[in-house]
């Protein structure tokens, strides 16, 4: 009896879920990544069977050794990335507005992921951060209720 083929995945998005923390002072708490590159957001891929909310939620608890308090209204942005390199694939990212902690509030780094973190001022992030990841940090950073849908586009389309 033959084996039945395993059906693939239907085509789609990849989800990423980010998280924007800030201190008292408006400053944004950026990581850097262990294996190298620009400084960017705490998040990650949102997981099969998982929400982009709890994602963003279990990303800022391994990757930083917090437990956020997040909700469905803290929604800050939607974006569609469009693939920038062959093999890549476009990507759905969802930037919620989390918690203002305080400047000397405690983080362990998940070692295996991140080296450094750091509190950035605003006019800082096009210097640290990948240029489409700065561009998604506009206007207040913690209005609940004020979801912006973004596409990025790399080249031009019809």
């Amino acid at each position: 009896m033959p084996i039945a083929a395993v059906p693939s995945l239907a085509p789609g998005h990849p989800m990423t879920a980010g998280v924007l923390i800030t201190d008292p002072t408006d400053r944004l708490l950026i990581v850097h990544s262990a294996s190298g590159g620009p400084w960017h957001l705490p998040g990650g891929i949102v997981e099969q069977g998982e929400s982009p909310l709890d994602a963003a939620r279990r990303e800022a608890r391994e990757e930083l050794g917090i437990a956020i308090d997040i909700r469905e209204y803290d929604l800050f942005a939607v974006e569609w990335l469009q693939a920038t390199r062959p093999g890549r694939r476009d990507r759905v990212v969802f930037l919620f507005a989390g918690p203002v902690l305080d400047a000397d509030s405690p983080f362990s780094l998940q070692p295996d992921e991140l080296d450094m973190w750091r509190w950035a001022a605003r006019g800082e992030l096009d210097g640290l951060l990948h240029p489409t990841v700065a561009r998604r940090i506009v206007g207040p950073l913690q209005t609940p209720g004020a979801a912006t849908y973004l596409e990025t586009r790399t080249q031009r389309t019809l």
